[in-house]
């Protein structure tokens, strides 16, 4: 039986894309496309997996 994934607070995904940002920023990148963006907060809302995310990533750049 598959189980539900809650929906995190939005003081939480606010908290997971700044964390997000901040370690790329680390490594000296920036994320700024805003569909590449809105993907990265579906993520960081449990609305999608990181897999997911990554192969609609690469659909959207390589288009």
């Amino acid at each position: 039986m598959a189980h539900a994934i809650a929906r995190p607070a939005r003081a939480d995904v606010d908290d997971r894309l700044a964390f997000a940002d901040a370690a790329l920023g680390l490594a000296g990148h920036e994320v700024t496309d805003p569909a590449l963006r809105a993907l990265m907060e579906r993520v960081a809302s449990n609305e999608m997996t990181a897999d997911e995310a990554v192969a609609a990533m690469r659909q959207h750049v390589q288009d």
